[in-house]
């Protein structure tokens, strides 16, 4: 099969030819019909996993056909239009039995520990493989496992957005475009900031009340303008730089919660005196739960959340499409279709 395969870091995207997949007798095997090009695709290339072995195939946002099922799969059958859970857990550790399985001891993520879906074809335990409605395409499906779910687990569940919450992100792109609608949808006021005015745009159309640039230098002043001087009341950083952490406590009111979505940075220093005296609540938000994104598939069925896909690319374009989201270019999500 044809694959996009990582060869050697910092390098680019290398298309070849390498064996299907095979399947064992609780997995599926996928005809990819569409994958998301995701930021952690461009840091896995870029050596952040100096362990993972080389050739190997990225991918973890998934969408496609079922074509074959193991021997012991009760649940999936040939046809099954489906997305895929990125995260095998053991379902044993305290973690998982504790339920919060994104944080399992054991976990094995697609994509980046194992082989994912930047391909023509992949195996996925049935566990992990999640009927996608009939009203859903393959390509906005594949934004859902991640660019959805991660968002509504950092919202909903670390967050805890409320009614008439001001609720600030940093960094909008393949992520926040769906954490504007996911803030909205529950009862949240939303104040995006970017540094490209065609982010900014989308992010008005999304539902965002006010948008600011990033660059401005009267941010902070801006957001305690629009909230009435107390400060955003929750401020999701989908960028974790120095500079976007301290925005992010500089407008976060007293009592206030700042949730860490975004990790582009390893280390920020931050100032321990405004965090006491602010009595800010620091959370971080790591990808999603199985449940997690069963209800984004269902947000999504009912259209209350509509995922952002913005651009297309075949296999053969990945690189072009991976130039252009380490740019910062691209609005929502990239599809690439094997």
């Amino acid at each position: 099969m044809k694959a996009a395969l990582i060869k050697q870091f910092n390098r680019d995207f290398v298309i070849g030819e390498v064996d299907k997949p095979k399947i064992g007798k609780d997995e599926v095997l996928i005809k990819v019909k569409a994958s998301c090009l995701c930021a952690a695709d461009i840091s896995i290339r870029g050596g952040s996993i100096p362990t993972l072995k080389l050739p190997h195939i990225p991918g973890h946002e998934i969408a496609g056909e079922v074509v074959e099922t193991g021997k012991a799969v009760k649940n999936r059958k040939i046809g099954d239009r489906v997305v895929v859970y990125m995260y095998t857990v053991c379902g044993l550790c305290p973690a998982c039995i504790s339920g919060r399985e994104n944080l399992c001891q054991n976990i094995v993520r697609m994509g980046l520990d194992t082989h994912g879906g930047h391909a023509e074809y992949a195996a996925v335990p049935e566990r992990q493989a999640l009927l996608l409605p009939d009203n859903i395409s393959y390509e906005t499906g594949a934004a859902i496992p991640d660019a959805v779910s991660t968002m509504l687990h950092a919202i909903r569940d670390q967050a805890r957005v409320k009614l008439n919450d001001y609720v600030l992100l940093i960094g909008i792109g393949g992520l926040g475009m769906q954490g504007i609608q996911l803030a909205r949808l529950s009862g949240g006021r939303v104040i995006a900031v970017a540094r490209h005015d065609a982010k900014l745009k989308a992010a008005e159309e999304e539902g965002a009340e006010w948008t600011f640039n990033g660059r401005d230098e009267k941010l902070v002043d801006k957001v305690m303008d629009v909230t009435g001087g107390r400060g955003a009341d929750v401020v999701l950083d989908l960028v974790s730089s120095q500079e976007t952490f301290q925005m992010a406590a500089d407008s976060v009111r007293k009592g206030g919660t700042i949730v860490v979505v975004g990790s582009f940075t390893r280390q920020i220093n931050f100032q321990v005196l405004q965090v006491m005296f602010k009595e800010i609540e620091i959370r971080g938000s790591a990808g999603m739960k199985r449940d997690t994104v069963l209800d984004a598939i269902d947000l999504c069925r009912s259209g209350l959340v509509k995922p952002v896909v913005s651009e297309k690319y075949s296999l053969e374009e990945i690189n072009q499409a991976a130039a252009r989201l380490s740019r910062g270019e691209i609005v929502g999500r990239s599809v690439i279709i094997p």
